[in-house]
């Protein structure tokens, strides 16, 4: 490596050094000085160690000064209350070494700007300038010199045992089998690791064959039938002889570069090469689950209080294993349920269990011990997968194409034929249900956009985007209702329920004019026209009508398609009923259902007429819609006609989610798109919204109206999000709202935000 380490092979990896300086504790104190002086004394030649067991007196080392020029010290400290450890090291150097100009602050603790204010401070107190080597500053110089990679490596090699069972065994907790959880743990490298442009099967195979040969080096083989024999306990439904041919296929790809072959005994083992690169990426595994456990004990923490719930340490731990149990478990059931729609040809209309589900269901299996809320550990999990932190995002991605990967090669020896069903290209129509939020998320910081990043990657996945004229004024109509309400809500006299966008408006505490807001997406003049254009300069979406396609179908067909949504209009007129609200008047519902009809039967049309492949998964024309009553419509038209009706046209943004990540058009996406790709959606902004919530929006506006509006929007939107979720799905429901006391201590935590 020329300008670097001269003599070494291989760069220190970023992730795994930060791992290694984020585990350092206090009783390796030893470890992380002598690190210290190796890096500083790769830039200060002249530095001399002076710390002993004995005391210091404020400095670790020393920069020799032939001069009277004032002293640079130097000060290496594990603590995490570095604010108070620098105050306090200064103060004693002013009386140990009073003409000191200069501390050299080295530690393992991630500080960066937050230290501008103490530099200030201890310069204008003391007469000492802080120069502060955090956490960062270690990563960024790990490869400067021969000298400090050499340093670096042996400051790592305690942290690199993590190929050990212990360590396999805290991996895939949703997985029981010790070499199941090595066989997805390998898995989920080779996946991040391969090229997007390499068949499915084979990613497969050499993450599972790269797992069995873990143990093997050059004086402990294996043979090829023992690599088999272990393959065939990890995925015992698959045939036998095909399985058999898969794992000869990786052995012969991997033996060029990655594995060793003795050919007389056709035996096998890792190259020294391969296990000390895996060994390095495992440990950048355990830096991601420790990272991902600290944002989970902050959320815990953060949420509980605000809650009132009153957790002791125990209780903390406990959350937090809870939270990545329920995690993973949710994780695996969403990849399960993927990959047998895919390989059975159950279609597209996947719907995942709720969070909510699962995390009761492990609180019946195991009770707890320390009286842990599942509904705090439910917002936890739901507040991470719908808008994880950016240092977990690309992990928890990774772990949740894992599952997916790992539940098709349960079901199935060959992955890649199955996916491939699936179709490449693809014309999709976009329901008002997928419409309406695109707008409310305008309100949003663009990561937290999730219905926004899935188009995205639909569009760069090559798939084309369109809405119906209907759609469109689907749309203006409801923004012209949101202009009546919000007037009508100003004088005091508003009646029925609040419409979506003025209430995402409401909750998300953004400083700008409602009325102002609604005229980035229209006039008042030419509305549909407006945000047609709107429509296709943000996002792509074209409009364009299937009115045509549904002329050429059977008529009886269009009035037994119209006659299931009317009868879905009729449930919804009845819950109107009982909050109090009038029906939806016959005009509005004629229309709504026309809709509903249009995209349905047209995109069911539109694929005979347009010939295209009769298969669950073949075909390109396809409409993407959140309504339940679409996923409904195929098995009672069956009855309803007496024979088995064309293949629904309805797609899932849960199966849209999980094809955009696996699917055959995976390789189109840039690495940062697939890793951007939500977990889940923000369904919660589809909610009707709890009074609750509006009136503590409004409270939070006027609490925090002398911050700038950036940030009073962010602090708005984050302390509506967790009292949404703290609520639950009952009183979300209305069954019961926030205390006046939960009410105050989200307000005094949103300043602290």
């Amino acid at each position: 490596m020329t300008g670097t380490t001269e003599g070494t092979t291989d760069l220190i990896g970023y992730e795994g050094f930060k791992h290694a300086l984020t585990s350092v504790e206090g009783s390796q104190w030893r470890s992380f000085e002598l690190l210290a002086n190796v890096f500083l004394a790769d830039e200060f030649p002249s530095l001399r160690p002076m710390a002993s067991a004995g005391g210091d007196e404020g400095m670790d080392a020393r920069l020799f000064r032939p001069t009277d020029e004032g002293e640079v010290v130097l000060q290496f400290s594990l603590r995490k209350d570095w604010d108070t450890k620098n105050r306090q090291t200064c103060a004693r150097l002013k009386r140990t070494t009073p003409d000191v100009a200069v501390l050299v602050y080295a530690t393992n603790q991630v500080i960066g700007a937050d230290a501008n204010d103490l530099k200030r401070r201890i310069r204008q107190e003391q007469q000492i300038f802080l120069d502060v080597r955090d956490q960062e500053w270690f990563l960024t110089t790990r490869n400067r010199s021969a000298a400090t990679h050499a340093e670096a490596e042996r400051f790592m090699e305690p942290f690199r045992e993590v190929h050990s069972e212990s360590s396999i065994a805290r991996q895939a907790q949703a997985l029981d089998d010790l070499e199941a959880k090595a066989a997805f743990v390998y898995l989920g490298l080779q996946w991040e690791d391969d090229t997007r442009e390499k068949g499915l099967t084979k990613v497969c195979f050499d993450g599972i064959v790269r797992a069995v040969l873990r143990d093997a080096d050059s004086e402990h083989h294996m043979t090829r039938d023992d690599v088999k024999r272990h393959v065939a306990t990890l995925l015992p439904a698959q045939h036998s002889n095909t399985r058999d041919a898969n794992v000869d296929g990786a052995l012969r790809r991997l033996s060029k570069i990655f594995i060793r072959h003795w050919q007389k005994v056709d035996e096998f083992c890792l190259t020294w090469d391969e296990r000390k690169r895996l060994t390095d990426r495992l440990t950048v595994v355990e830096a991601h689950n420790a990272t991902l456990s600290r944002e989970l004990r902050s959320m815990i923490v953060r949420l509980a209080d605000e809650d009132g719930a009153e957790l002791s340490a125990d209780g903390i731990n406990e959350s937090v294993e809870r939270c990545r149990s329920v995690l993973e478990r949710t994780l695996l059931d969403r990849g399960e349920v993927f990959a047998e729609a895919i390989i059975h040809e159950r279609g597209t209309g996947i719907r995942f269990e709720d969070v909510e589900a699962v995390v009761y269901s492990d609180f019946a299996a195991n009770p707890s011990k320390t009286l842990v809320e599942p509904r705090v550990v439910a917002a936890a999990v739901i507040s991470l997968m719908v808008n994880p932190p950016e240092d977990v995002r690309a992990y928890l991605r990774s772990l949740a194409d894992t599952y997916t990967l790992f539940a098709f090669m349960r079901e199935t020896p060959d992955v890649q034929s199955a996916v491939v069903k699936i179709f490449s290209e693809g014309d999709i129509w976009l329901d008002a249900s997928v419409v309406l939020p695109l707008l409310a998320e305008d309100l949003l910081d663009e990561e937290s956009r999730s219905h926004g990043l899935m188009l995205q990657a639909v569009r760069e996945a090559g798939l084309k985007l369109y809405v119906t004229p209907g759609v469109v004024e689907e749309i203006a109509t409801h923004v012209t209702r949101c202009y009546g309400y919000y007037a009508a809500l100003s004088r005091g006299d508003a009646y029925g329920s609040e419409p979506f966008l003025l209430s995402a408006w409401r909750l998300s505490g953004s400083p700008q004019e409602f009325l102002s807001w609604l005229e980035s997406f229209c006039g008042n003049n030419r509305r549909e026209d407006d945000i047609a254009d709107y429509l296709e300069d943000e996002f792509y979406i074209r409009v364009q009508s299937l009115k045509e396609f549904v002329d050429d179908a059977d008529p009886e067909l269009v009035a037994q398609v119209g006659e299931i949504w009317h009868e879905a209009r009729d449930l919804k007129d009845e819950l109107r009923e009982k909050a109090g609200l009038a029906p939806m008047d016959a005009g509005t519902r004629a229309l709504l259902v026309g809709h509903d009809v249009e995209n349905y039967v047209g995109v069911q049309m539109r694929r005979n007429a347009k010939g295209e492949r009769r298969s669950a998964f073949g075909f390109k024309s396809w409409w993407l819609t959140l309504d339940g009553t679409a996923f409904r419509v195929g098995r009672e038209l069956e009855d309803r006609l007496g024979h088995r009706p064309a293949p629904s046209p309805a797609i899932s943004p849960d199966f849209m989610l999980n094809y955009l990540a696996i699917g055959p058009a995976r390789a189109r996406l840039s690495r940062k798109t697939e890793q951007a790709l939500p977990l889940m959606l923000n369904m919660s902004i589809l909610d009707t919204v709890p009074t609750d919530l509006l009136e503590l929006s409004d409270a939070l506006r006027k609490e925090l109206v002398d911050l700038k509006p950036r940030v009073v929007r962010r602090k708005i939107r984050d302390t509506l999000d967790e009292a949404r979720l703290l609520l639950g799905g009952q009183a979300r429901a209305g069954a019961q709202g926030l205390t006046e006391d939960v009410k105050a201590r989200l307000i005094r935590e949103a300043r602290n935000r």
